[in-house]
């Protein structure tokens, strides 16, 4: 299912049923230990910039031409 169908759903929801779905979805991730990188994000925080902002990273990203994965693809041939 992808998210825009997800978030159609959710429109459709009741309170009461999206508070119901919150507390499945808390109970869920509460159980699920691996759901975040915790090595990643130790690694994100001692490497990271906190002056980045979200606008600079969207207007990088959007000269990008074409799939994000094909140009991950050809800097990694780049580099082997």
């Amino acid at each position: 299912m992808s998210f825009d169908t997800l978030q159609t759903g959710l429109d459709h929801l009741t309170t009461e049923e999206l508070r119901l779905l919150k507390q499945e979805v808390e109970q869920r991730l509460e159980a699920t230990d691996d759901w975040l990188d915790t090595d990643y994000v130790a690694y994100a925080q001692k490497h990271g910039d906190a002056s980045i902002s979200l606008e600079s990273v969207r207007e990088a990203l959007s000269k990008i031409k074409g799939s994000m994965s094909d140009v991950i693809s050809e800097e990694r041939e780049d580099r082997f």
